[in-house]
């Protein structure tokens, strides 16, 4: 049965499987694991970080002056730029955000609760990346990056990988800086203070009406010394105090309420049912077909042999080849993604398709062996009714010639 097989059925199935596991892997099952990905990646950022506003531009002063003060717990200051890092011999254009106070780190997107991979062993210098940038310029733990700082190239090791930084188009990177440095950029700036910095609030209402309504980015405001005279000095000092900066403040709580909540699982359902019906048709038509019923029927049944074997090798091939292939390109699919895929995202649904296929293979299991049994039944009531017959055919001829023989006796008599 298995030479037969081979030959009659296995290049069909190989044919079936693969277009089922690509057809289900990629456009049912993958499709619906990067939707929860991005659903996922978009919200991560908000949920499980201590950031609760992103705040434009304070002055050294305010950094320092602010915590503990109108609801606000603790801030985060940094510098923010875009510039070429190089890693590995790639370089790439990366959002940059460099603080003097990286031991708070902590309260940021770079925290444990977005920790990928963590080097085992502490490090000088190390910097803090994404997901996305090992991503694109395949780094990882231990590898060395550099950047300039105000001039001066600057040497930084991948300490740690973080879920991808969506609050920045590609992502981005956190480094720390010395005071020395800090006060470099700054002159070049001519400012008094960070690009923004990260509040998170011991009391939301208090900290959001005051941040709204009260905080001026003081890190805009300019030196005396940078205008010729007093009047001007006052015009510039007027227009930073007098305006309102509630559109520049980021509200990760209104940012996150924004986003939608769930993804649908409705396309991993309509896979399963395809790849179901898929199976249960292919070995509908292969039953049917010449080849196989009536070949058994008259020519393997009748000589006594075990067709049986044949579904066996049908059933066991279908299943493991089919399932092996799905989760073989789903890994595939996984792999190639340009978008950081959580374990969150690969929960119990991605198995429906499997289970599916079982499902549906046990049906056609059963199904190929009632049609055997039927067979069977049916030639071996053919036997029976032609040994009768032949049976019968004796009987006869032997009436037959007994009555010939005592016809002939009276002839003679």
């Amino acid at each position: 049965m298995t030479d037969y097989w081979t030959r009659h059925r296995l290049l069909w199935t190989v044919i079936l499987c693969t277009c089922i596991a690509l057809m289900s892997s990629f456009l049912f099952v993958g499709s619906f694991i990067m939707q929860e990905a991005s659903l996922y990646n978009a919200q991560s950022i908000y949920r499980n970080s201590k950031i609760d506003f992103v705040v434009p531009e304070p002055s050294f002063e305010q950094v320092n002056d602010l915590p503990g003060t109108n609801g606000i717990d603790s801030v985060f200051p940094y510098y923010l730029t875009k510039t070429q890092v190089n890693a590995n011999g790639s370089s790439r254009s990366t959002t940059v955000l460099l603080s003097d106070h990286f031991e708070n780190y902590g309260m940021t997107m770079y925290n444990a609760n977005r920790l990928i991979k963590q080097s085992k062993t502490e490090c000088e210098n190390p910097m803090l990346v994404d997901w996305q940038f090992c991503k694109d310029m395949s780094a990882d733990i231990g590898d060395t990056v550099s950047l300039t700082i105000s001039g001066n190239r600057v040497e930084y090791t991948i300490y740690a990988i973080y879920e991808t930084n969506t609050l920045y188009d590609g992502g981005a990177v956190l480094a720390g800086i010395t005071g020395v440095q800090r006060e470099t950029i700054a002159q070049q700036s001519n400012n008094n203070g960070y690009s923004g910095m990260y509040v998170s609030a011991s009391d939301y209402s208090i900290c959001r009406s005051y941040l709204t309504t009260e905080y001026r980015p003081l890190g805009r405001l300019k030196n005396r010394d940078q205008f010729s005279d007093d009047a001007q000095y006052q015009v510039h000092y007027d227009a930073i105090m007098s305006s309102g900066y509630a559109n520049e403040i980021t509200d990760f709580r209104v940012r996150e309420s924004s986003l939608s909540k769930a993804g649908r699982s409705f396309m991993v359902w309509i896979g399963s049912v395809i790849s179901a019906v898929a199976f249960l048709v292919f070995n509908l038509i292969m039953s049917r077909r010449g080849c196989e019923k009536v070949y058994f029927r008259k020519h393997c049944l009748p000589k006594g042999q075990d067709v049986k074997p044949y579904y066996n090798i049908s059933f066991a091939t279908e299943l493991l080849l089919s399932i092996g292939l799905f989760v073989a390109l789903l890994l595939l699919r996984i792999n190639i993604s340009k978008e950081y895929i959580p374990k969150s995202a690969i929960d119990f649904r991605a198995a429906i398709v499997p289970i599916a296929i079982v499902i549906a293979e046990l049906i056609c299991f059963v199904m190929n062996k009632s049609m055997v049994s039927e067979l069977t039944m049916q030639v071996e009531t053919e036997i029976q009714k032609k040994k009768q017959q032949e049976k019968n055919d004796i009987v006869c001829d032997t009436e037959y010639k007994e009555n010939q023989i005592l016809e002939n006796v009276r002839t003679s008599n």
